[in-house]
């Protein structure tokens, strides 16, 4: 898969996959493998944006929607370190909740802005031929061009062959 925002959407849905699957779970070998798979996979995607993406967004599109991106960051690095404290503890599943409703959020935000466009053409497409050429002339935002180029870049970094567990 060569498109960026296809392999977005892909990761995107791979931790929804494992937020369903750890909402479900009993304590266990399998929920820390969970847990632990993740992890490691929010915290590259946001080494990453925050690396590559995030200095841009701010530079060029706004202090304020850099400051947005940072503190969804921080509430997700807060929601896995208490995902892990509770592994096996009552009250995991309302950390899985709020982990859960706080991605939701921030995949609508990036999503909405590779959405298709209301001249039917697809800005999706804009995403991937942005992320390849440096622009169109149907560019999506910056945050959603950046993001796209750079998941391209570690989307081999950020797949399991195992899946979600």
């Amino acid at each position: 898969m060569n498109d960026p925002v296809a392999i977005l959407k892909a990761h995107h849905r791979e931790v929804a996959d494992m937020l369903k699957t750890l909402e479900s779970s009993k304590p266990g070998a399998r929920r820390r493998s969970t847990v632990d798979k993740l992890t490691g996979a929010l915290e590259l995607h946001m080494e990453i944006e925050e690396r590559d993406v995030y200095p841009l967004v701010e530079q060029l599109v706004g202090e304020e929607e850099a400051e947005e991106a940072t503190v969804e960051h921080g509430l997700a690095r807060n929601g896995l370190r208490q995902l892990r404290e509770l592994v096996d503890e009552p009250g995991f599943g309302a950390v899985v909740s709020m982990l859960t409703a706080g991605i939701k959020h921030h995949v609508k935000e990036e999503e909405q802005e590779c959405s298709p466009s209301s001249s039917g053409s697809s800005t999706g497409t804009s995403c991937a031929s942005s992320a390849t050429r440096g622009g169109s002339e149907e560019a999506p935002p910056l945050r959603a061009r950046a993001t796209a180029r750079h998941m391209t870049a570690a989307s081999t970094r950020c797949t399991s062959p195992e899946g979600a567990g």
